[in-house]
Order: C-alpha cells, then sequence, then structure tokens
C-alpha cells in the first residue's frame, strides 16, 4: 500500500472513462538543489529532479526493497534509492549511463582521489590527431595533452576509484564557467564543434589552459560535500546495475521487484548520441555498438508499440501488489499537444501476462514555475514544451483465475 503523505492536490480534467483520478498540484519543492550533494555531479540531458524519485520512494516503498529503473540516466533513481535505505536495480541500453549510474552509486573518499590523481603523468606527449578538427573549439592544446593522459590512465585499470573520477571528468568537460575543462560552451549538452567555433566568434573567446586535476578534485569536494551513512554503503552493495534494453530486462527475475520508478524517452525530443558525443569521446564510447536500439520514435504510434513492450517486461518483474511509477510529460505535435500519461495508462491497461495485470491508480501531475535550467533552453513556464511532470502510478495485480489456481495448487500440496 502507498504511504499515506499530505499533499494539496486538486482535481485534473476527467479522463475519459472515469476509472481512475488525475490530480494535480505541487509534488515537491521547486527550488534547486536541496537534494544531496551527489545527485548535481554531472549533467544530463532530459533528466529528472531528484526530488521526483524521493516522492515516489517513500510514497510508495519500505526500506530493504528493490527499486528498479529500467532507463536509469545518471542515476538519479538508483542514488536516492540507496540514500534512503533500498536497494537499486538499473538499466540503460545506453552503456554511458551505465557507467555514471555505478560510478554514483559506488562514491569513494576525496582522500583516495586526491592521491589517485597524483599518479597521473599528465605532462606526458600525446598524439594530436584528433585535437584539430574536432576539439580545438572547445580545448587549449595543454588541457587535450592532460586530458588524453587522464582518459588513458583511467582506461588502464577501471577500478571504483578510477570510476568515480571518470564520472567527475565527464562533468567538467564543457560547460560555461572556469570550473569546466572547455572554453565558454553549453553545460547539459555536448554541442558540435562548428557551433562551438561560432559561439567562440562571437564572444571573440578562445581556448585558454585550464588544468584538469584541480577542477577535478574541487567538484569532487562539491559532490561529495553531504556524506554518507553505513546504511548507504550496506545497501549499495546488493545493488545491480547493468547494460539492457527495458524492452527485454532479461537478467531481472520475475516477481523479483517492489517498486519502479522511470522515466522513458518522450518520442524523438532528445538526440542522447548527439548530445553526449564528447561523453562518448572522453569515455572510449562507439555508440555504433548500441545506437540503433537506443529509442528515438518519431510517431505516437511507435512510442505506443515501445512503451507497451516497456510495460509488459515491468509488469512481469514486479511483485504483486507493487507499484510502477511512469513519469512522462506533454508533447507538442502538429496534432497539438500530447498528454503521454494518457497513452501510458491506456496500453497499462491493455498488457497481457498469465497471472497479473496494471490498474491505474492514479496519474499525479507536478506543475511549477521553471527554474534555472529549463530557462537554459529557453522554455517560457506552462506554455510550451514539456511543463509538468506527469506520474502514471500502476499497481500489479493478480488476476483472480491465476489466485484460485494457486490456492488449488497449496490444497493439492497439503493432502
Amino acid at each position: 500500500m502507498a504511504n499515506s503523505h499530505s499533499l494539496k492536490l486538486v482535481a485534473d480534467r476527467a479522463t475519459t472513462d472515469g476509472s481512475y483520478k488525475r490530480l494535480v498540484g505541487e509534488l515537491w519543492s521547486a527550488r534547486q538543489r536541496q537534494m544531496h550533494s551527489l545527485h548535481y555531479v554531472v549533467s544530463y540531458r532530459a533528466s529528472f529532479k531528484p526530488e521526483l524519485p524521493d516522492f515516489c520512494i517513500q510514497r510508495y516503498s519500505e526500506k530493504g526493497q528493490i527499486v528498479l529503473d529500467p532507463f536509469s540516466g545518471r542515476g538519479t533513481t538508483a542514488l536516492q534509492a540507496n540514500l534512503l535505505g533500498r536497494v537499486a536495480w538499473a538499466r540503460d541500453i545506453n552503456p554511458l549511463s551505465v557507467a555514471m549510474t555505478r560510478a554514483k552509486t559506488n562514491p569513494v573518499g576525496l582522500d583516495e582521489i586526491v592521491l589517485r590523481l597524483n599518479e597521473v603523468d599528465f605532462t606526458r606527449p600525446v598524439a594530436m590527431d584528433g585535437y584539430t578538427d574536432q576539439l580545438s573549439p572547445f580545448y587549449h592544446p595543454e588541457t587535450f595533452r592532460e586530458l588524453m593522459n587522464l582518459r588513458s590512465h583511467i582506461r588502464k585499470n577501471k577500478d571504483r576509484v578510477n570510476a568515480f573520477i571518470e564520472l567527475l571528468a565527464l562533468s567538467r568537460l564543457h560547460g560555461h564557467s572556469p570550473g569546466f575543462f572547455s572554453v565558454y560552451s553549453f553545460p547539459q549538452i555536448s554541442i558540435p564543434p562548428e557551433r562551438q567555433a561560432m559561439i567562440n566568434r562571437k564572444r571573440h573567446q578562445e581556448p585558454e589552459y585550464r588544468a584538469v586535476a584541480p577542477r577535478v578534485i574541487k567538484k569532487a569536494a562539491q559532490a561529495l560535500r553531504d556524506g554518507f551513512t553505513s546504511d548507504f554503503f550496506a545497501v549499495t552493495a546488493a545493488n545491480s546495475i547493468e547494460q539492457e534494453n527495458a524492452r527485454n530486462l532479461k537478467s531481472v527475475p520475475a516477481n523479483s521487484v517492489d517498486l519502479i520508478v522511470t522515466s522513458p524517452p518522450f518520442l524523438d525530443k532528445v538526440d542522447y548520441l548527439a548530445d553526449n558525443w564528447l561523453e562518448f569521446w572522453f569515455s572510449g564510447i562507439n555508440p555504433k555498438h548500441f545506437g540503433r536500439d537506443l529509442v528515438m520514435c518519431r510517431s505516437v504510434q511507435e512510442w505506443t508499440s515501445f512503451i507497451t513492450d516497456v510495460l509488459s517486461e515491468m509488469l512481469r518483474v514486479l511483485q504483486p501488489r507493487a507499484y510502477a511509477v511512469v513519469e512522462v510529460g506533454e508533447v507538442e505535435t502538429s496534432a497539438g499537444m500530447l498528454y503521454l500519461d494518457e497513452v501510458v495508462a491506456a496500453a497499462a491497461e491493455g498488457v497481457s501476462h498469465p497471472q497479473k495485470r496494471f490498474v491505474v491508480e492514479e496519474v499525479l501531475i507536478n506543475q511549477q514555475s521553471f527554474t534555472k535550467l529549463a530557462n537554459c533552453f529557453k522554455v517560457d513556464n506552462n506554455e510550451k514544451g514539456t511543463n509538468t511532470n506527469r506520474l502514471v502510478v500502476l499497481k500489479a495485480i493478480e488476476k483472480q483465475g491465476a489466485r484460485r489456481r494457486k490456492t488449488g495448487s497449496r490444497r493439492q500440496s497439503a493432502k
């Protein structure tokens, strides 16, 4: 049963069949950076605030239970699950997401980071082949050399310390302040080299030398500022974080998950390959190895088919009477505004499983004024783009026939 929370919600417009309620209000604070400092270690396009999984995990699960996110992104759900004493299972088809989630849920000490960076020979000469065309608009030659040496050191030994240093380095690759390795750039996405060159000309700027190690250490101190409890490390030991397609969670047993909190891609509104090309470069990830399976649906029909497959897997892995919370938004199309919660709710009620089915418990709509990040994308408050978090709350319930069959089999074994 969902935990009770005092919420000031009002009814939204009625559903077509009246089978569930849509409630709208402010589910969590709109203030920036109110959660654990590690949540803000790295930006990632189309990620949600940690307040979202915090709300869902506290409302729909208990300590010690397993929380799954099949679209883990930058690991927000997984980290918050651990911080709340739950075990995190995370899956994503994108190896960059898997690496970030693993590192975030396996933090190391600042002293370990400093000692490891002291082992890196940042002055070693490197080949400059890939610098001129693609990376020179972003980095000074000396910064590029240090990045290449750090990258090489990480690849030789991807232990917990180096994995966390890689996460920190990813967070500093491009941005709009001197704390980043790059000249002034866009912080949330990796823009193309030609666009960065245009920005450089417009701002009359050239990449200046920015030392890598001090910036990594400063970011580490910020990310680790809030510390961790022994309970946190106790549950992280049981985490399971793997690269896997949400349509086929073959590593996740049936009836094993206590709660799902996730946000699938919203049609083709985000290009996860182009927007992370610098991160792929630094991590040594080749998008050709997984890009074909990365979902970018061009139509509502295609997205409906995709989300139906995902919901079918969610239903399989959820325990009976457990919840799945699917966060979506509204998408502006040529035919008008499309509310994806309606698509998810309809698809969930049509998903078939021999023993279980989904019921739509409720749809909770978080509506609040935008802050810094949305303003970067020039999204006007509640006028265009994705303006709300729309949480479709689904409950897995046993079918009556399945319950009777279980009861009958128990009676037979008793005889």
